[in-house]
């Protein structure tokens, strides 16, 4: 781990959050609500992918169409992960937060009203597909993620990524990759990260 600090050690550094699934329980939300669209009783366990709609056998259009009627209530309704907001808040306290999200920004306010509903403080938030270009134009030092395409990308720029443990990314592996079951491992390699050598 020691090979891949930080530097700037005991400064700010800039670290990329994402949302869904990363701070909060989205596929719990998304099963919730698809569910009731399509009149199946899957659970969480059953979506076991990072694209959930393939399980239900929507096209990504179908898949659209439900997400445009009940993306507001999926979003609210999402769940924070244990100690993740109280983490949150003790990350911006030293460090630059960024959250950047693929969700469309239709959902931009319904997002930003949630997270000022649990009290989640930032610098700045994008929402956007191509999070390695707004990785790299802002200059973040380590990214907190879950998807398994965005890991492999930020790996390859040889930069760290804290990749939040779920089963559809346990195929990605790389030097610049750090597992997390919960916010206090992802804590834990933030100290690290960002230790003075020697």
């Amino acid at each position: 781990m020691g090979k891949h600090r930080l530097e700037g050690a005991d400064d700010a550094v800039h670290i990329a959050i994402d949302l869904d699934n990363t701070v909060l329980d989205a596929t719990s939300a998304h099963v919730t609500y698809y569910n009731l669209a399509s009149g199946l009783s899957l659970t969480p366990d059953d979506a076991n992918e990072f694209y959930i709609y393939l399980k239900y056998g929507w096209s990504r259009e179908e898949r659209d169409a439900v997400y445009a009627k009940y993306g507001h209530e999926i979003h609210w309704n999402s769940v924070p992960y244990p100690t993740a907001v109280n983490c949150l808040r003790q990350l911006a306290a030293r460090h630059e937060i960024s959250i950047i999200t693929a969700r469309p920004e239709m959902f931009r306010d319904v997002t930003v009203e949630w997270l000022k509903h649990h009290s989640i403080t930032y610098n700045n938030i994008a929402f956007v597909e191509n999070k390695l270009e707004v990785c790299v134009a802002s200059k973040v030092d380590v990214l907190i993620e879950d998807g398994p395409h965005y890991a492999e990308q930020f790996a390859q720029l040889r930069k760290p990524i804290i990749l939040f443990d779920q089963p559809y990314n346990r195929m990605v592996t790389s030097e610049y990759v750090m597992r997390a079951a919960n916010w206090s491992e992802v804590m834990a390699h933030i100290d690290r990260l960002a230790e003075k050598p020697g």
